[in-house]
């Protein structure tokens, strides 16, 4: 009976997250209305109901706002489910340099980030072609997000640091230990994964995310410390943020020769090292997990 008290928590954090950011886009949106009200009333200006909601609109996917309510859902969550992870589950969140005592845990997930990015593009095409409505569903989501050009400072700050941390700790933290006290870790790390695709709110890119995500938990479960699915996470999403909206990189042949010709046997020599590198870390090597 406890078990499947421990199952269904799951759904808890992961319910609570969508709830934050629904909740951190309210002062957001509070700021930009009273800013759009304040300008029309200073300036004198005259307009319909129709042409303010469309100043509105245009005015919170400015550089200045689009990526506000994700930094504030960001910052709000570590603090809230690091702490929930910490208190719960006793997983120790201090010194994340001990990870730097294995460099070479290290170097095999850098290894695995270009693998993982192939796999990833596989699966997008895959998805794409059988699902071409969603396809563009997700490209005009990156669009407005402003992830099809270069990123803004805080966008940048939010994808590649913030949002990683605040969902390692929320899937590879609070919901795999809650459903490795009911489950076996492949069933528990299949289940978390599932749920992180779920919460991505669309099927693009919750296929590719289920994937990163039993990859993100064996990383985390294998080598003892989440702040290895942190690194894994945070050197992903800098790929995916910042080189595949560089030309110099995606519109230069030879890096498109180099990358499908290394980006699997590096994915495989990164899983190999890390394999076989990570089996004797345990507890007293890195902060996890005490009690499972």
């Amino acid at each position: 009976m406890k078990k499947i008290g421990y199952f269904f928590f799951c759904f808890l954090p992961l319910l609570a997250s969508i709830g934050l950011q629904l909740i951190a886009a309210i002062p957001v949106v509070g700021v930009c209305l009273m800013q759009l009200c304040s300008h029309i009333v200073l300036s004198g200006e005259k307009m319909d109901y129709f042409e303010f909601m469309t100043q509105f609109s245009n005015a919170l996917q400015t550089a200045g706002f689009s990526a506000m309510p994700s930094i504030v859902f960001a910052a709000c969550g570590i603090v809230i489910f690091g702490a929930w992870y910490a208190c719960q589950f006793h997983g120790d969140l201090s010194h994340p340099q001990k990870i730097c005592s294995k460099p070479v845990l290290l170097l095999a997930v850098i290894f695995l980030v270009p693998g993982l990015q192939m796999v990833s593009g596989i699966l997008t095409n895959i998805s794409a072609t059988f699902f071409p409505g969603w396809m563009d569903f997700y490209e005009k989501l990156m669009e407005n997000a402003g992830l099809t050009q270069s990123p803004s400072l805080l966008l940048t700050l939010y994808a590649v640091l913030l949002g990683p941390i605040e969902e390692e700790l929320t899937f590879r933290g609070v919901i795999l230990s809650s459903a490795k006290r009911a489950l076996p870790f492949w069933a528990a790390n299949l289940f978390q994964a599932i749920l992180f695709g779920l919460f991505h709110m669309n099927l693009i890119q919750g296929i590719y995310a289920f994937f990163i995500g039993i990859c993100l938990g064996y990383v985390c479960e294998r080598g003892g410390s989440i702040w290895l699915s942190i690194f894994l996470h945070v050197l992903f999403n800098l790929w995916g943020t910042v080189l595949s909206t560089s030309s110099l990189f995606y519109e230069s042949p030879m890096f498109i020769i180099l990358f499908y010709a290394l980006s699997i046997p590096l994915g495989i020599l990164g899983l190999y090292l890390f394999h076989k590198n990570s089996s004797k870390a345990s507890v007293n090597d890195f902060p996890y997990i005490s009690d499972m």
